[in-house]
């Protein structure tokens, strides 16, 4: 059995899960990011993840199978003898308006988005309450809470998951696993190009901080909610947005700046 502690990053080979998973790591982790497809990236973020932490793996696996995610976990656990962290960052991002979307389509985000998390909490959920200890973090959204039009599945996916995360925090506390959800704003990926190519000069006027975030800024907070140090802190959803739209109008205040930088 390591010594290290053990975490699973899911959709960890690429864009912020790949941050994440590094970030893990350089804390002295041992990360098995899990991937479903781009085999060709998981196994570039594999040679990043061993130079750091050499124990570290990749893992392939649908997680909308909920018998292949359980028998993952269950391969893991045994492998270390130990299973520590989640991070349930896998995920799928799209646009369609009501009356483009049918049922096929919205169980396929709410299957990417919800069920695949609720399927690696159950199957995790054992293991952490042999060692009385675990760190749950969920990948949620700003859409969670914010309405934003063309994103009824999107937004209802993330409404499930912040739901189960302030839910299950209660269940979970008497066997000291925290569960917590990060919720980003525009962070710029491959998932999200399409969307800051199409609209982006419109939305960064909203964020405070005049930028789109990346996945090093994710990371950050997610090594803080898996850290031992966070132990007091469960059931939040914590935003990860440069200040979306936390008031209206934030561009004035760079404008104001720049009326006024010779005064």
């Amino acid at each position: 059995m390591t010594g290290k502690r053990v975490a699973i990053v899911t959709g960890g080979t690429r864009g912020m899960g790949q941050a994440i998973s590094l970030r893990l790591a350089k804390d002295g982790n041992i990360i098995i990011a899990v991937y479903r497809s781009h085999k060709e990236q998981a196994e570039k973020t594999l040679e990043l993840l061993k130079k750091v932490s050499p124990e570290s793996g990749i893992y392939k696996c649908d997680l909308n199978d909920e018998k292949a995610a359980a028998s993952m976990v269950d391969d893991i656990a045994q492998q270390f003898g130990r299973l520590d962290i989640l991070v349930n960052n896998a995920g799928i991002f799209d646009f369609k308006f009501l009356e483009e979307m049918d049922g096929v389509y919205l169980q396929k985000v709410l299957d990417g988005n919800f069920k695949s998390q609720f399927y690696m909490m159950r199957a995790v959920v054992p293991h952490m309450k042999k060692n009385h200890y675990g760190r749950i973090a969920n990948a949620s959204s700003i859409s969670g809470n914010f309405s934003d039009v063309g994103l009824i599945a999107y937004a209802a996916s993330k409404a499930c998951v912040n739901m189960m995360t302030k839910i299950s925090s209660a269940e979970l506390a008497p066997y000291q696993i925290t569960v917590n959800a990060y919720a980003p704003g525009i962070i710029h990926t491959d998932m999200t190009d399409a969307m800051i190519q199409e609209r982006g000069e419109i939305q960064v006027k909203q964020i405070s901080l005049n930028r789109f975030g990346t996945g090093e800024d994710v990371a950050s907070l997610v090594g803080f909610l898996v850290s031992p140090e966070a132990g007091y802190v469960t059931g939040e959803i914590i935003g990860v947005d440069g200040g979306f739209f936390k008031v209206q109008n934030a561009y004035r205040a760079y404008e104001y700046v720049e009326e006024n930088k010779n005064k």
